[in-house]
């Protein structure tokens, strides 16, 4: 039968002789009414137990691939081939399986991916403990199904941390608890925009953010930054109403600005004068480093903001618990949504999150890694000065986990191959600029980044130099 078995393959020995034998089967190689050897025959052949290959052959005949004939043997079923079909090589098939998530990065690459947390100094043990706790202490209702909106310990720990720590307005029942930032902007939209309708943006921003807010055949209308975020004179007037305006108040992204107190207020009285809302994203303003973290811009107009959150910075990414504070007119509608998306975000995590904030161990982790972030700050700003000099500007130094770094030369054509070329992965923004995300990197990792940056731009300038020539 031309089958190879390898027992330490990953892929169960009888799996191994169903992918062989319906490969066989689709590309034509074993024709439709083709004798089957019994099931002893081919175990004895392949050296394998006759259970093997009885499991093969029962998958096999599920799927209409063999069919069985009482007293005759097991045959090729009639119609089961697919012209140009050509089974994939075992390597072939078992890299795919392999490479899931992001793409591995090269040995010794260093990226300045942009929202990752330096997750080696992550509290497993205490989360660990909360985790095991909820879990030993669960109801069958807590292994039931929840509210779509949220555990209702977790929203009002969270209720009480927002206003503590960044002056929110609002009660637990107008929390809604999502999977990650990311769905929370996807209810918001199917909550706010229809086709036709205008969403404001900062500019520059967040492509996924774009592509998530024009999935209902809404228009985007770009608004400038500069160093204090959303230029808000640039707002539509003339009896024009965008349905929402996307900001990034606290620290905008990606150029870093805090937006000034004036501007808020401009904001506050723009929307409340039309049919309009803000979208509030305070997505890494926890670690703030000349001070404490903002107020909100929620806590100015509540009933005409939604503001949003996550603990993919503040704990772990894989985590996936984000949240959103809503006016109270689109608590009911925006729970429906949550419901028919998904139902509900996992119960346990939800509450062991509610056991791990309500213990103070999120507020001495952010302690702890605002320290930490301040210092890989500082290390990345000293590496860019002995590198650079001063041919450089830096934008986003007061928060977050990322800098932008702003050159006064023009970067060179394809920069970002020239880069990869170096071994380092960062975001070339439009106007000389370089989006450096710090909070994973050690401080050696910071050097040496910065070195083939150096470098990347150093060739990239010989070869603008050698094709002037030419």
């Amino acid at each position: 039968m031309w089958i190879s078995i390898d027992p330490e393959a990953k892929l169960p020995m009888f799996r191994q002789v169903f992918e062989a034998l319906r490969g066989a089967i689709l590309s034509g190689t074993l024709a439709s009414g083709f004798k089957l050897p019994s099931t002893r025959e081919l175990a004895a052949e392949l050296g394998v137990s006759r259970n093997v290959i009885l499991e093969a052959y029962e998958l096999l005949m599920s799927e209409g691939y063999i069919t069985g004939r009482s007293g005759s043997g097991t045959f090729v079923a009639e119609g089961a081939r697919l012209e140009g079909y050509a089974p994939e090589a075992p390597a072939e098939r078992q890299q795919a399986a392999e490479l899931t998530g992001d793409a591995v990065p090269a040995p010794g690459g260093i990226s300045f991916r942009t929202g990752r947390p330096a997750l080696e100094f992550f509290p497993v043990k205490q989360w660990a403990s909360a985790l095991q706790e909820v879990c030993l202490e669960a109801s069958p209702d807590d292994l039931s199904y929840g509210d779509p909106a949220g555990a209702p310990e977790l929203r009002r720990v969270l209720a009480e941390h927002l206003w503590r720590t960044r002056g929110v307005v609002c009660r637990p029942e107008r929390i809604l608890v999502t999977n990650g930032a990311l769905q929370a902007l996807q209810i918001i939209v199917r909550l706010l925009l229809g086709c036709g309708d205008e969403a404001v943006v900062e500019d520059p921003s967040n492509e996924d953010l774009r592509s998530v807010l024009t999935a209902t055949g809404a228009s985007l209308r770009l608004l400038p930054v500069d160093e204090d975020g959303l230029m808000t004179r640039e707002l539509p007037r003339d009896g024009i109403r965008p349905k929402c305006i996307y900001v990034t108040p606290s620290h905008q992204f990606p150029m870093g600005g805090i937006l000034p107190v004036q501007r808020r207020i401009e904001l506050a009285r723009y929307v409340q004068g039309r049919d309009s809302w803000i979208i509030e994203d305070d997505y890494d303003s926890e670690f703030r480093y000349d001070g404490p973290p903002v107020h909100s811009l929620q806590s100015l107009c509540p009933e005409h903001v939604i503001y949003i959150g996550t603990f993919s910075k503040t704990l772990f990414p894989s985590l996936r618990i984000g949240y959103m504070v809503l006016p109270e007119r689109f608590v009911e509608r925006a729970r429906q949504i949550k419901r028919l998306s998904d139902y509900q975000t996992p119960t346990l995590e939800q509450l062991a999150l509610a056991r791990f904030m309500g213990s103070g161990h999120l507020s001495t982790h952010v302690h702890r890694m605002k320290k930490i972030y301040k210092k890989r700050r500082a290390h990345l700003l000293q590496a860019l000065h002995e590198q650079l000099g001063s041919g450089f500007r830096v934008w986003g130094r007061p928060a977050g986990l990322h800098l932008v770094l702003e050159l006064e030369t023009p970067l060179p054509p394809d920069f970002e191959r020239h880069l990869h070329e170096h071994g380092v992965t960062a975001a070339v923004l439009p106007g000389r600029r370089l989006l450096l995300g710090y909070g994973h990197l050690a401080e050696e990792q910071l050097t040496e980044g910065v070195r083939r940056i150096c470098s990347a731009l150093r060739r990239g300038q010989k070869d603008l130099s050698l094709q002037a020539l030419f």
